[in-house]
């Protein structure tokens, strides 16, 4: 093939490199405008008053642990099937993870399933929208006031999506946007953390600016001597990545009904597929699907699914899995020991592929991708 077909948005696309040098002259005054735009065009999308950018989605995930409480030692519930991100926040607090199984259609965490997880040492509860399906994130926040915790919303894709009148991100104490490749197909940088708690979002603040107190006017972002409250590694978003993602989230609505066309796309051309389980789609629209993602049926092994996607990279076609079975990486057994008892989340993780998915994508690009998974999918049944 002679193009590569990406799996989210480049990072900067031609149109947008004209658009970033009308709005980036160099000025304090500029900087603080796309800073602003940003933190509230999530906000916004998440009908939530106060938003703070992160320069990494785990960044914004340890300082919103963080302003939640969260200590060494902590017990955390966590879906078993997690955003890498996640997991990395959570081995970087030192807290102590309560894994929790899935769902066995949507594969997120539903609302039993976590009731049974919580003990008296639970210190928050976290959500994990799964390729942007958020089914489950009201029946997590109903446990979290049960529990009376707070409940950590991790937007890893699914921003604009809704679950009743209720948009995604508004059902976490703290909800944490990721606007980067790993959370779909927005492709930009950094994270937003949102929230309607004013104490909260002042902690967040704080965090962002790497523990010191957020300049009250413009002139004091000049320099100034301020005060150390938190030792935190620098989570700052830095002002290209900022104006990408501005660019993004002012085109987000045209792009979801864009994606939405290519999610359809998919569905038509590889259902029925003997080896393939879909994503479930949605008549009410409600679900704002930020991956394509497919499983393999349960013939094939780890190993199989991971020389199927060998084979698509091979092509030149962008494949992947959003979401690791976090109970069995490497580092997570390192540091929290061996966990088992996850069966449905462990039998998802290892047959998961996504698939290139954003608004760049044509047609061709589609049954391309469709034509070379089938071949690799074949390929490996004749090996077998």
């Amino acid at each position: 093939m002679s193009e590569i077909i990406t799996l989210s948005l480049p990072w900067i696309l031609p149109h947008e490199q004209a658009e970033l040098s009308e709005f980036l002259d160099g000025t304090v005054e500029t900087a603080l405008a796309i800073e602003k735009e940003l933190e509230e065009g999530v906000a916004d999308i998440v009908e939530r008053p106060f938003g703070s950018a992160f320069g990494s989605t785990q960044s914004a995930i340890e300082c919103a642990l963080t302003a939640l409480g969260v200590k060494d030692g902590d017990e955390v519930v966590l879906p078993a099937l997690s955003p890498p991100a996640l997991l990395a926040a959570i081995a970087r607090m030192r807290a102590r993870p309560l894994f929790v199984d899935s769902d066995p259609k949507s594969l997120t965490v539903r609302g039993p399933s976590a009731d049974t997880r919580c003990t008296a040492r639970t210190r928050v509860i976290i959500g994990v929208t799964v390729h942007g399906d958020p089914t489950g994130l009201n029946e997590l926040a109903g446990v979290a006031s049960k529990f009376e915790i707070p409940l950590l919303e991790v937007v890893c894709g699914g921003l604009g999506g809704r679950i009743g009148r209720d948009p995604v991100g508004r059902f976490g104490r703290v909800s944490v946007v990721g606007l980067d490749a790993a959370s779909g197909y927005i492709g930009a940088s950094g994270a937003v953390a949102c929230t309607n708690d004013d104490t909260l979002a002042a902690t967040l603040s704080l965090l962002r600016e790497g523990g010191v107190r957020r300049p009250r006017v413009d002139w004091e972002r000049l320099g100034g001597v301020r005060a150390i409250e938190h030792f935190v590694s620098d989570p700052s978003l830095p002002l290209i990545a900022a104006a990408v993602s501005v660019l993004r989230i002012r085109r987000h609505a045209q792009h979801k009904q864009r994606v939405s066309e290519i999610f359809k796309q998919y569905m038509s051309r590889l259902g029925g597929h003997s080896d393939l389980l879909l994503p479930a789609s949605c008549e009410d629209n409600t679900v704002a699907w930020s991956h394509f993602a497919v499983r393999l049926s349960d013939r094939y092994t780890r190993d199989e699914r991971d020389s199927i996607v060998n084979g698509l990279l091979r092509h030149d076609i962008g494949a992947s899995s959003a979401v690791c079975y976090a109970p069995s990486e490497a580092a997570a057994v390192a540091q929290f020991g061996v966990v088992e008892g996850f069966a449905t989340a462990e039998r998802a993780a290892h047959r998961l592929i996504t698939l290139p998915f954003h608004p760049a994508l044509n047609a061709r690009d589609v049954e391309l991708t469709c034509q070379t998974l089938e071949v690799m999918i074949q390929r490996q049944s004749i090996i077998r």
